[in-house]
Parts: C-alpha cells; sequence; structure tokens
C-alpha cells in the first residue's frame, strides 16, 4: 500500500514531487521510499536546502531484478525535467546508523 507523501517536511515543489512519485511508482512499485538530507526539514545535519541542493533518497525493497529497476529510475530521473539532482540509495547500502536515521527522520513517499 502506498503512503501518502509527507508534503509539509520536505522542501520540493509539487510538481516535481508528482514527477518524482509518478517515476517511483512505475519504477519500484511496492518498494518503502524514504527521502533524507537536506531537502528535509529539520533533517539533524546541514543547514537546510538551497535551489540547486540534491534530493537523496533511500529504498526499502526485497531482492530480485532490482539492479535493473533501480538503473530504469535513476535514468527516469536524471532526463527529467528536474532542476536538481536526485541520489537514489538502497537502504541496505547505507550505514547502519545512516539507514536508522533515515527512517527516524526522513520524509516518507512511498
Amino acid at each position: 500500500m502506498t503512503q501518502a507523501i509527507e508534503t509539509q517536511t520536505l522542501n520540493v515543489a509539487p510538481q516535481h514531487l508528482a514527477l518524482i512519485a509518478r517515476a517511483l511508482a512505475q519504477r519500484l512499485p511496492g518498494a518503502t521510499v524514504r527521502a533524507f538530507g537536506s531537502r528535509v526539514t529539520g533533517w539533524p545535519f546541514g543547514h537546510g536546502s538551497k535551489p540547486y541542493s540534491d534530493l537523496d533518497l533511500a529504498v526499502w525493497i526485497s531482492p530480485g531484478d532490482i539492479d535493473l529497476a533501480l538503473a530504469e529510475l535513476r535514468a527516469d530521473l536524471e532526463e527529467s525535467a528536474l532542476p536538481w539532482r536526485v541520489d537514489v540509495s538502497l537502504a541496505s547500502d547505507l550505514p547502519k546508523p545512516l539507514a536508522d536515521m533515515v527512517r527516524t527522520h526522513g520524509v516518507g513517499l512511498q
């Protein structure tokens, strides 16, 4: 089941968020995705985002053909009209303390 996007704590324009949500739904249906870093209001590290700040996403998904799905998602986002970069990481590839922080302070997108 898809969660509601927590837009009140994410510094991303609605049209950009809609584009990201469509790409996630198409490429990674059923995955848990949380935004973290400077574009998340109240993120424990950093001082907020700048207009060119990237958006960091962590993905929790069961194994399978994830490599192809992630490559397609990354290509979709890179070729999109977004005015900044989106970094997509598997949560399992993040250091455990960072993954735990993303779970606690990140913003759910899916």
